[in-house]
């Protein structure tokens, strides 16, 4: 018998943001306008859906995973494309894919291993500017944005590269983006401090 959770109307709003993202990079080469339809659209259903979660009362460990792996494959994706349209900046591009993979796999794997039921739950010994980050959807839907914002930007630039994009994309975004990429720096570090200290709690017992 299926899982009702899979019909969970975030969920299903979480399979159209599958979809649109898929979309977008389908033309993402060929055609900026509808790259941009698209992508948004699955920008807009991933506000929708956390949303949905808590007003159906149908939150779920596989809606949240969902949600990551959707956000995580999207900017990675945009990421590549970028690579294409500007090689010249091929290994900071695979720096930033690599950091932002080993950042949320390294939490992800913390917070299944410390037995916590969210990736945004923090402990006591964690720093503050990642409570505030996790704990404050505010500040956390404002950093995501500007680091989207940052590399739509540079994807916009690559047809329009005129003064208007580039002011916004290095003036506004550009320094939301490189603070995202601070704390999710942060966030592994963190995450493996957690994990060592878990593998220290476990030896003591066995002791």
């Amino acid at each position: 018998m299926v899982s009702k959770v899979y019909t969970y109307i975030p969920n299903l709003i979480g399979y159209g943001r599958v979809i649109f993202a898929i979309m977008a990079f389908v033309y993402s080469y060929e055609d900026y306008k509808k790259f941009f339809v698209f992508y948004a659209l699955s920008a807009l259903l991933d506000m929708a859906d956390g949303h949905a979660a808590r007003y159906f009362n149908q939150c779920s460990q596989f809606g949240a995973l969902l949600d990551m792996i959707t956000d995580r494959c999207s900017t990675i994706a945009l990421i590549v494309v970028l690579s294409h349209f500007y090689p010249k900046y091929l290994n900071v591009y695979i720096s930033l894919i690599v950091l932002d993979i080993v950042s949320h796999f390294a939490r992800l794997f913390s917070t299944l291993m410390t037995g916590k039921t969210s990736h945004k739950m923090t402990d006591a010994n964690h720093l503050k500017i990642m409570k505030i980050y996790y704990e404050n959807k505010y500040f956390l839907a404002f950093m995501c944005f500007g680091n989207e914002g940052f590399f739509l930007f540079t994807y916009l630039y690559h047809f329009f590269p005129n003064a208007l994009v580039y002011f916004i994309q290095w003036f506004f975004f550009f320094p939301i983006s490189a603070f995202k990429q601070v704390i999710n720096f942060i966030q592994f570090a963190q995450a493996i401090s957690d994990i060592v200290a878990f593998d220290e709690r476990k030896s003591k017992e066995k002791k």
